[in-house]
């Protein structure tokens, strides 16, 4: 019998890209082992995903979540539900959860829009102090319609990059601001281009004034262009992305820089992704920002003398 091949590219696509950004996100950390078929969720919860745990997440310590979440866009329709991660030893329990479990963006959400308009965001990031040893995490979503529900939560929504990763003895860690003398903090509009601004929650602090901005595109090259600002002045304009970094000199004022990432397409797949790199002589970080023709979210890079 054959096959429609408009089916048969569209599903490679999909698992191409499930399999490269899920290397990616192993490249950033080692903890997680395998993926496994998502364990049944407390009512009123639709699970997606877990993820078993090569090291369990210990009592007593502090790990970061993060993961990308995409959801199957309805021609006619929108839909928005909650976003949880429930960490878990074999089956997974609400009790308490709320206790263990702290999400980084205020009220996480999947909302996915009809065309022209994309998901509010993708990436979303949850901090896990655990209360016991977990060794499996479930990425769900809250579900207490009692209308059917517009998608299949099994086949339309998909969640790639997923990572855990320690976190840093708070006591050990390096203050944002231990300088204040001529340091300036910088007013943050809520739009640019008449574009909502959307914080990522990626903070890093530098030493130099002059810094390396380095771009490409950590997924599929799907013919994305961006602009770059810095404190709402562009920097970088309308750079087609690549897998090979390209790099732009950055000259940031004393305190808080804001570094905007701004879609001028949506290249093949929305949304609009880059990861950025800023490299100084001796520091290096690396920060994935996401935008479409609605929003464009930034971070704020700290430079201390």
């Amino acid at each position: 019998m054959n096959k429609n091949p408009s089916f048969c590219h569209t599903k490679l696509f999909w698992l191409s890209l499930y399999f490269l950004t899920l290397s990616w996100g192993y490249a950033q950390n080692d903890k997680l082992k395998s993926l496994e078929i998502p364990k049944t969720p407390p009512l009123g919860y639709e699970s997606i995903l877990t993820a078993e745990l090569n090291d369990a997440l210990m009592p007593g310590a502090a790990y970061e979540v993060g993961f990308w979440i995409f959801g199957k866009q309805l021609q006619d329709e929108s839909y928005s539900y909650p976003i949880t991660v429930f960490p878990s030893d074999k089956n997974i329990l609400k009790n308490e959860i709320s206790d263990i479990i702290e999400s980084v963006q205020l009220s996480p959400k999947l909302e996915v829009n009809p065309p022209p308009s994309y998901a509010s965001r993708g990436h979303f990031t949850f901090i896990v102090r655990p209360d016991k040893v977990y060794d499996h995490l479930t990425i769900a979503l809250e579900n207490t319609d009692t209308q059917p529900s517009p998608i299949n939560f099994k086949k339309d929504i998909k969640v790639i990059g997923l990572f855990a990763k320690l976190l840093p003895n708070q006591a050990k860690e390096k203050p944002l601001l231990s300088k204040t003398t001529g340091t300036i903090k910088t007013t943050i509009p809520n739009t640019i281009s008449e574009r909502k601004l959307i914080d990522s929650f990626e903070r890093y602090t530098v030493s130099e004034s002059n810094v390396q901005l380095g771009l490409y595109d950590h997924r599929r090259i799907d013919n994305d262009i961006v602009t770059v600002y810095l404190n709402g002045k562009i920097v970088v304009e309308q750079v087609a992305l690549k897998q090979k970094k390209q790099f732009f000199k950055l000259n940031l004022q004393p305190g808080e820089n804001i570094i905007t990432l701004h879609a001028e397409n949506l290249g093949d797949v929305a949304p609009n992704t880059s990861a950025i790199l800023i490299k100084t002589k001796t520091e290096e970080f690396m920060a994935v920002l996401e935008s479409d023709l609605g929003q464009s979210s930034y971070f704020t890079l700290i430079y201390e003398k």
